[in-house]
C-alpha cells in the first residue's frame, strides 16, 4: 500500500485537521528521530505532514486488533484523535516525553484511544512501522502493548465508523437506591 491509499481512505471521513503552519514538520521530525535514535515509518510521517493533529468527525471510529486484549469490544477498539506537532497537549513529541517513563522506548504515541490508552507506532528494532495499543493501566513494558496492525497504512485502511456493541449481559436491569442510604 502507498500513501495515496491512506489519503483515499481518509477522504472517506469528515476530518477536523489542525496543522501549525509556522512549524517545519519535516525538520522537527528529523530532529525528533535523530535525538531519540529511532526510525519513524515514512507513511506515518507523510500522514503527519498532511493531517497533523486531526479528528475524524464520525462517531465511533473503530479499528480491529490483531492481538486479543480485554479492552477490545467484539475485536474492535475506538479511535479518539491523532496527535500532531501543534504547541498544545496533543503534541506528539511532548506526549512521547511525558509518557517516556511509563511506556516502552520502542513505541511512540500517535493517537488517543478510549480511557487514556494510546495508539502507538513502533520505532525501534522489529517493531518499526507496526501499530500497537498501549494499555496505560498495565505496568509490564511488553505485556501492556497489543499489536493492532503490521503497518501504519494497514491501520488506516482498517478504520471504520460503527457501533460499539455491548454483548455482556450482567443481568441488571436497573439499580434503585433508597433515600435513607444516601443520607449520612
Amino acid at each position: 500500500m502507498s500513501y495515496l491509499d491512506i489519503k483515499e481512505k481518509m477522504n472517506e471521513f469528515n476530518l477536523d485537521i489542525r496543522i501549525d503552519e509556522s512549524v517545519s514538520a519535516q525538520e522537527v521530525i528529523r530532529r525528533f528521530e535523530e535525538n531519540n535514535s529511532f526510525i519513524i515509518d515514512n507513511d506515518y510521517k507523510d500522514f503527519l505532514y498532511s493531517y497533523g493533529e486531526c479528528w475524524i468527525q464520525e462517531e465511533n471510529v473503530l479499528f480491529p486488533v490483531l492481538e486479543d486484549n480485554l479492552l477490545a469490544n467484539n475485536g474492535n477498539l475506538r479511535l479518539g484523535y491523532f496527535y500532531g506537532l501543534n504547541n498544545n497537549d496533543a503534541n506528539l513529541i511532548k506526549l512521547t516525553r511525558d509518557l517516556s517513563e511509563q511506556m516502552p522506548d520502542w513505541i511512540i504515541p500517535i493517537a488517543d484511544a478510549d480511557g487514556g490508552d494510546q495508539i502507538c507506532l513502533g520505532v525501534k528494532g522489529d517493531h518499526v512501522g507496526r501499530v500497537y495499543l498501549w494499555d496505560h493501566e498495565l505496568t509490564d513494558g511488553v505485556k501492556d502493548t497489543f499489536l493492532i496492525s503490521n503497518s501504519f497504512s494497514d491501520f488506516i485502511q482498517s478504520l471504520f465508523a460503527g457501533e460499539i456493541v455491548d454483548d455482556e449481559d450482567d443481568g441488571i436491569l436497573y439499580i434503585e437506591l433508597d433515600d435513607d442510604l444516601l443520607k449520612s
